[in-house]
């Protein structure tokens, strides 16, 4: 027996068992930083429909923020870019919080309502002009 070459069959069943746990390990990573990198392109898109919002919702006047046709419960900018999020939902909800002050609040929920991304707005009645 000592003049024989090779591994043992427990031998290579132990390395064979190496290879499959680092194979394993290699590819759970691989699909979780994949995973990680669809939602971190999916809030930067998010983040920038509610920035555009925030531009559109700033131009509009104080006093006519709670206008249905003038700044209606959805986004008025473009949602072009949330295209690769279909189907979502744009919400946009303003409550005046005390006398000469409003909370305007944007949402986009996507992934039927799984996922969302949300900003807030304080608009103050300065009786100035809405562009500052």
């Amino acid at each position: 027996m000592r003049d024989q070459r090779g591994f043992s069959l427990v031998e290579l069943l132990f390395a064979f068992a190496i290879i499959m746990l680092v194979i394993t390990i290699s590819l759970a990573a691989f699909v979780e930083r994949n995973r990680r990198l669809q939602q971190a392109s999916e809030i930067i898109l998010a983040s920038q429909a509610l920035a555009n919002e925030a531009e559109y919702r700033r131009r509009i006047d104080y006093a006519d923020l709670n206008d249905s046709k003038l700044a209606p419960p959805e986004f008025l900018s473009n949602t072009e870019v949330l295209a690769p999020l279909t189907p979502f939902s744009t919400i946009v909800s303003v409550k005046e919080t005390q006398p000469g002050v409003k909370n305007v609040l944007m949402t986009i929920r996507w992934r039927n309502g799984e996922r969302q991304a949300k900003l807030e707005l304080v608009r103050v009645d300065t009786g100035g002009s809405n562009l500052w």
